[in-house]
């Protein structure tokens, strides 16, 4: 996977206390989210982050959601 740490706008949905991203927008284009993959949490102190490694097509995304900055980025790409 590229590594790559850029700031995206994410479509999201709350569901059951949930949160399962829907699209975001990447270079240009929206990409639709196929399948949440595997979903997990980190902290860095009192930093809360959510990752999502998602499908979408035959392309694979890590997203990180910052609970407390409430802000999303694209950690890193594979795309066929």
């Amino acid at each position: 996977m590229l590594e790559i740490q850029e700031t995206i706008n994410v479509w999201v949905f709350f569901k059951n206390n949930i949160i399962q991203p829907y699209s975001f927008y990447w270079r240009g284009r929206q990409i639709k989210v196929d399948k949440i993959n595997l979903i997990h949490t980190s902290k860095n102190g009192a930093w809360l982050f959510y990752h999502f490694s998602i499908s979408s097509g035959d392309n694979f995304y890590r997203l990180k959601f910052d609970v407390n900055r409430m802000k999303w980025s694209l950690e890193a790409v594979e795309e066929m």
